[in-house]
């Protein structure tokens, strides 16, 4: 098992990743704000821990998929993802998936002035806050997203930073609220369809097949699903082929036997497609399995 260690960000400006740290936020106890846009699948997290600090994150697009050491949580669109202070959690050697994220780090050992609060307001805030039921906290994007947009937009522009930690604070009340509701199931149409793309894997899912076994327009479907996935149907049949194609490669099968068994036009395109969502092509994920079986544990260090 690798070894866990205490991770802390460091300032990155890039195209698709921005993190400010203490030093542009000036609030205090946030530690980090961050946004990560993704347009293919990238290195997994290791182990990690945030000393005396809560972690959340926020999907705009996609579904991820984080772990702590006895379980496995997957978040999309609206859902927020909460790591508590000091617990231990990554990716389980799984690489972060396509998507587009918002997330923070609150520390909670600045509870005389946390986000500006009273003392009394800040410890009510820790409190609630280490209460909360469970990891994944279904919210109404509507509500929370534009809350972090902004606080990141006047953060990242070094503007006002008592407005953006209310823009935080409300964020943080209104997934406290959230988390006294239970999270709505997927509804019954779009269930069946799921069910329907599991144990057919094999066969050619068009859009227009799905729709028909949900009763659904096309247009009503796609708009239905990705609204309670956070991910588009085509991009979930994919993703869902790829681990099914893990097993078939394992158990033996050649490239272009397993892209033919999951209808993929040709072995390349399969390729293509199973490199997109795991970073390796076919061949040299079964190679980093094999290695994997015998690689020693060890810290490493790294930053979102």
């Amino acid at each position: 098992m690798e070894q866990a260690f205490n991770w802390c960000d460091k300032y990155t400006v890039h195209k698709d990743k921005v993190i400010l740290t203490q030093e542009q936020l000036h609030i205090p106890g946030l530690r980090m704000l961050g946004h990560h846009t993704s347009y293919s699948a990238t290195s997994s997290l290791s182990w990690h821990y945030h000393k005396s600090a809560f972690e959340f994150s926020l999907p705009v697009q996609g579904t991820f998929s984080f772990a702590n050491k006895e379980e496995r949580f997957s978040f999309s669109g609206g859902e927020v993802f909460v790591s508590f202070p000091d617990e231990i959690h990554g990716t389980d050697q799984r690489p972060v998936t396509v998507g587009e994220l918002y997330w923070f780090q609150l520390d909670i050992s600045r509870e005389k002035d946390l986000l500006f609060l009273s003392p009394e307001a800040s410890q009510a805030l820790v409190k609630q806050l280490l209460a909360l039921p469970r990891h994944v906290v279904k919210t109404d994007i509507k509500k929370t997203l534009p809350l972090l947009e902004k606080a990141f937009s006047l953060s990242y522009g070094g503007e006002n930073p008592y407005l953006a930690a209310t823009l935080i604070q409300l964020f943080l009340h209104l997934t406290l609220e959230y988390s006294k509701k239970e999270s709505p199931s997927i509804s019954e149409d779009i269930s069946t369809v799921l069910d329907y793309i599991r144990e057919n894997l094999t066969q050619e899912l068009s859009l227009e097949l799905l729709a028909n076994v949900a009763k659904l327009s096309c247009s009503q479907f796609k708009q239905k699903f990705k609204k309670q996935l956070g991910i588009s149907p085509r991009r979930y049949i994919n993703q869902q082929k790829i681990e099914y194609s893990k097993s078939l490669l394992e158990s033996g099968k050649s490239v272009t036997e397993t892209a033919m068994l999951l209808s993929f036009s040709d072995s390349s395109y399969f390729s293509t497609v199973f490199k997109k969502y795991t970073l390796f092509t076919p061949v040299q994920y079964l190679r980093y399995n094999e290695k994997k079986e015998v690689r020693p544990c060890k810290t490493k260090s790294q930053s979102h």
